[in-house]
């Protein structure tokens, strides 16, 4: 049940989506404007409905984390999910990983504060999500992975 509901809600976001109206009607010959148009487009592609819940990317911040004299880069993003069932849905910055150029999996930084609740229908929650990386390492990835399923996914902003 759950999994036709997915695939029912990731349908209709993807028909949405193809079908909408194309606002790009004119070329820019300036580089500048048009990284910035694209840079624009990613920020409105971050809300998804997944298994009765709109999650949305609100912000992205990446700041220097040093510890025990070891640098890293500390990634925290806003997340804010509303429930659009009928029922109480759990959402929680555990539900989350960071997902590496080299394909690692990075779990939430303990030592940072973390968000996460039930949420009543119709009803909204929001928290941060915080991730430290090595700084060799490059963040590619948000990935919504409850149960060690990927359900969603959102580019990383360098």
């Amino acid at each position: 049940m759950k999994k036709a509901l997915i695939i029912i809600s990731l349908g209709a976001v993807l028909l949405l989506a193809a079908c909408s109206e194309n606002t790009k009607s004119e070329k820019n010959t300036d580089t500048k404007q048009t990284e910035k148009a694209e840079v624009e487009a990613k920020v409105e592609d971050k809300d998804t409905v997944v298994d009765g819940l709109k999650i949305k990317i609100k912000k992205q911040e990446v700041n220097k984390k040093v510890s025990n004299s070891k640098t890293q880069q500390l990634y925290t993003f806003t997340i804010s999910g509303e429930n659009m069932s009928s029922t109480n849905k759990g959402l929680g910055a555990v539900d989350f990983v960071l997902k590496t150029k080299d394909g690692k999996e990075i779990q939430i930084d303990p030592s940072m504060a973390a968000f996460g609740n039930e949420i009543e229908p119709n009803k909204q929650l929001e928290g941060k999500a915080s991730f430290a990386v090595d700084e060799k390492q490059t963040a590619t990835k948000l990935v919504y992975k409850p149960l060690d399923k990927e359900l969603a996914e959102w580019e990383v902003s360098k």
